[in-house]
């Protein structure tokens, strides 16, 4: 791991040496998810509640899912550039090295920029945990925290599992990106207000609605 925070501090100066194309990058990062977060305000301002969802309950589930999102996107986006580094050979070069592929695969990308979505993703859940009813007791922080951590490994392990199809197909990564930007947003709605086989997809087979949308279902009871 002190290697790991190594190669992050190196990037860290490496984008700070570009001050203005980094709080570029940061407000059109930031602005994406705002514009996302604004649609289903506007949706559920117009009507009210989806499914029986209230603003403030969606507004959780999205924070929760953003949240998740984007810290695998930070810290792994390694993972998701993997493609380039197969096609271009370099990475033949890594695999000469005294160190884990997916070590070194992970530590070959780190994007600070990230950080004004992250901060919009912890205060839309501090604004939902604020709004929202639930009766709040240990076991269910515990819970809630097993949320936040729970879904950084459903978005870890897609991002992995998007990382392996590049050994059979480098020109065909636009339909693992379809999946992962679309569970995000998929995650970003209470899973009930699809269709039965939909949802039935995305809870046994992908499993993002494990990420917030049933835990979320109990803290609320």
């Amino acid at each position: 791991m002190k290697l790991y925070f190594k190669f992050i501090l190196m990037f860290i100066k490496s984008e700070m040496e570009y001050k203005i194309s980094f709080f570029l990058s940061m407000i059109a990062s930031t602005l994406g998810t705002l514009v996302t977060t604004l649609g289903i305000v506007f949706l559920l301002q117009k009507f009210g509640a989806v499914n029986g969802w209230s603003l403030e309950e969606v507004m959780l589930i999205t924070g929760i899912a953003t949240f998740g999102y984007t810290v695998i996107e930070m810290f792994l986006r390694g993972l998701d550039m993997l493609y380039t580094r197969v096609k271009s050979g370099i990475l033949d070069q890594m695999m000469t090295r005294p160190r884990k592929i997916l070590f070194q695969v992970a530590c070959s990308d780190f994007q600070m920029h990230k950080i004004g979505r992250l901060v919009e993703s912890i205060i839309l859940i501090i604004y939902g945990l604020l709004k929202v009813n639930i009766e709040w007791s240990f076991y269910k922080v515990i819970v809630f925290i097993l949320i936040l951590v729970g879904t950084n490994l459903v978005f870890a392990a897609l991002q992995i599992l998007k990382a392996a199809f590049c050994f059979w197909t480098i020109d065909g990564m636009e339909l693992m990106n379809i999946l992962q930007d679309g569970g995000r947003d998929l995650s970003s709605y209470p899973l009930s207000i699809f269709k039965d086989w939909f949802r039935k997809v995305f809870t046994y087979i992908i499993p993002f609605g494990m990420c917030s949308y049933f835990p979320i279902l109990y803290l609320l009871r």
